[in-house]
């Protein structure tokens, strides 16, 4: 008999931790809409800064990764394992989110740019452990048969409660705005900090269970990455989670030429080449993608657990590689929505996807952040260097259509073809589990959402992989 949802609690300390784990996963929206959507006005609005700068944002924590993640699992067990590690970088995030007030009140100080940056990307950087630590930890109590249907589901609570926050600040930010005054943005701060300070209390409740051996390997080669960052390297072409790493840091350093700029487009002056957009068309633009994700996660987890990561990654880079397109040629915010709400669709598969093979690296959930640090590193030089080449070139390069933006985005679509190439030609998939096994597990699952009758209507865009 299915256990409804409010007693997953009390059901044994797997579904404990599946509950824990979507709560944290709706209280937490807050801190990611203070971070995704409103770093880039503090800096860019209210402190005045250059341009670039806001390539430096991205730039410096992803230089951060290439030089840190290698020793991401050393820093774990230093740590005391992959939940205290994870507690740890929770807390340091609530005090550098909190310290923003210092340079949001110092406007025109010589400081307060420098300042705001060096907090913004200290943040960024603690992922370097926050990451590895919590899908060493979180992943031993999700079972890999229905990991895309699980993920799926918390990723659309998450995504629910983002909305809210976003027109919450959206709201504040149109009562207070921005370029008149700091009030408005220290209070979406602080409503932020609470955020992650009610997401450090269910992650707190979350218990640390060891995920037992699998009847078969995870993967065909994935336990065979050889230790340490150089043996990594090495192994790169010859085992599975070193060809996804190829894949999708590949892909991700095409898209990241353009990634830090689209915030920048929205708010900046058509003068400047921008849209010019005010508080409450910025989050609707910012936000259509997520609107698309709550929609299609159901069935991005279907279909990841269905037809296999590979599959729904392959589909998903095709559609992924044309959005810069739409931003590149049309200001009309109409067209500019429906472009955002494909994006939340086909980037929605495309994480789901991504997770299931991280879930999946490894059966030991030591080996598995180890590996997922060095994921990290190579994911961080791909990506540094195409937010690198964005940051040198968005002020030098000539305009198309009225801005250099487009350039800039132009540039991205082209930098995207190798990874779609590898993708498509050389990504490896997952061994599945007998069905028989897969059929016990989701069954011991409580609440896993199967959207049968959508999943059946598209299932024809899929062709069925060998994994």
């Amino acid at each position: 008999m299915r256990i409804p949802f409010s007693r997953w609690p009390h059901s044994g300390p797997v579904r404990r931790g599946l509950y824990y784990a979507m709560l944290e996963g709706a209280v937490v929206g807050g801190m990611f809409v203070c971070l995704e959507a409103w770093m880039v006005p503090l800096v860019q609005e209210r402190l005045h800064a250059a341009t670039f700068v806001i390539g430096l944002l991205t730039l410096i924590p992803q230089i951060g990764f290439i030089l840190l993640s290698p020793f991401s699992s050393a820093m774990i067990r230093r740590l005391g394992g992959n939940k205290p590690a994870a507690l740890t970088m929770c807390w340091w995030q609530v005090a550098l989110l909190a310290a923003l007030i210092l340079p949001l009140h110092g406007q025109g100080q010589p400081w307060a740019v420098p300042l705001a940056v060096a907090l913004i990307c200290a943040f960024g950087l603690t992922g370097v452990v926050a990451g590895p630590a919590w899908v060493g930890w979180v992943s031993g109590f999700v079972p890999r048969p229905v990991s895309g249907r699980y993920q799926a589901r918390r990723m659309r609570l998450f995504n629910v409660t983002k909305l809210g926050f976003a027109a919450l600040f959206a709201g504040i930010a149109q009562w207070l705005p921005v370029t008149q005054g700091a009030w408005g943005l220290q209070l979406i701060i602080a409503i932020a900090v609470l955020s992650r300070l009610a997401s450090l209390w269910c992650l707190q409740q979350q218990p640390v269970i060891e995920r037992a051996p699998s009847r078969r390997p995870m993967s065909s080669r994935s336990a065979e990455a050889a230790t340490g960052l150089g043996g990594f390297l090495r192994t790169l072409t010859t085992t599975d989670i070193g060809r996804w790493t190829l894949v999708w840091a590949s892909f991700q350093g095409g898209v990241m030429v353009a990634g830090p700029f689209f915030a920048s487009y929205m708010i900046a002056a058509p003068a400047a080449g921008g849209l010019g957009l005010e508080p409450f068309a910025y989050s609707l633009l910012l936000y259509a993608s997520v609107i698309s994700r709550i929609l299609f996660y159901p069935l991005a987890g279907r279909m990841v657990d269905l037809f296999g990561a590979r599959a729904v990654m392959r589909v998903s880079f095709l559609g992924i590689f044309l959005l810069p397109v739409v931003w590149a040629t049309t200001t009309s915010l109409p067209l500019l929505l429906l472009n955002e709400i494909f994006a939340g669709l086909v980037w929605g598969c495309a994480e789901i996807a991504i997770g299931s093979l991280l879930f999946a690296s490894h059966p030991d959930p030591d080996r598995r952040a180890e590996l997922v640090g060095y994921f990290n590193t190579v994911s961080a030089a791909c990506m540094g260097l195409g937010t690198l080449l964005g940051t040198l070139l968005i002020d030098l390069v000539p305009p198309i259509l009225g801005s250099h933006y487009h350039t800039i985005f132009l540039l991205s679509v082209a930098l995207r073809i190798p990874g779609l190439i590898l993708a498509l030609r050389w990504m490896p998939g997952l061994r599945q589990l007998h069905p028989e096994e897969g059929r016990q597990l989701l069954g011991s699952l409580p609440g896993v959402e199967v959207v049968s009758s959508f999943g059946r209507g598209l299932a024809g865009l899929f062709r069925r992989p060998l994994d």
